[in-house]
């Protein structure tokens, strides 16, 4: 009979060990598996850069974008030619996520655009550009992001 009990008490504590291990392999699973779902964690985009530029921001996708971006915590650069509808997006970006944003009035239609955008983009830490206005994807990274050393990540039509 005492031989029954303890080989009763030693499965008891085999199926004990067993779950434990079982709860440890779920666990370590689970941070894996979270781990590789997120392949860009919140803090990611503000380590490109604490600034995106936009191209195309004032409405639509680029729009979208300014304001997602802005609720990832990155400040914003809005490109656009109509001035109002610039003014109204960062007005709004502002207001609703607490980001500074600068605006840019342009027409990508024209040539001479590129120095002066070069100017006013001077001086801020850019990590992300979304080229949304349709142009050759080439074009505003030859202007602006001649740095091989970075990492460089772009978001919209190609």
């Amino acid at each position: 009979i005492m031989g029954e009990v303890l080989e009763q008490f030693f499965i008891l504590v085999g199926l004990l060990v067993c779950l434990v291990y079982l709860v440890k392999c779920v666990r370590f699973s689970k941070c894996i598996f979270l781990r590789f779902w997120k392949v860009l964690p919140r803090s990611f985009l503000k380590s490109m850069g604490q600034w995106a530029v936009i191209t195309g921001a004032g409405a639509g996708i680029g729009k979208a974008y300014s304001f997602e971006l802005a609720r990832q915590g990155l400040n914003v650069v809005l490109i656009s030619r109509t001035l109002e509808k610039l003014q109204a997006t960062a007005t709004e970006i502002e207001r609703t996520t607490g980001s500074s944003v600068k605006i840019i009035q342009t027409d990508f239609t024209k040539d001479d655009i590129y120095e002066d955008i070069k100017e006013k983009l001077k001086g801020l830490e850019i990590g992300i550009l979304v080229n949304n206005v349709g142009m050759l994807p080439d074009l505003l990274p030859r202007h602006f992001l001649n740095s091989p050393d970075e990492i460089q990540v772009f978001l919209g039509p190609i």
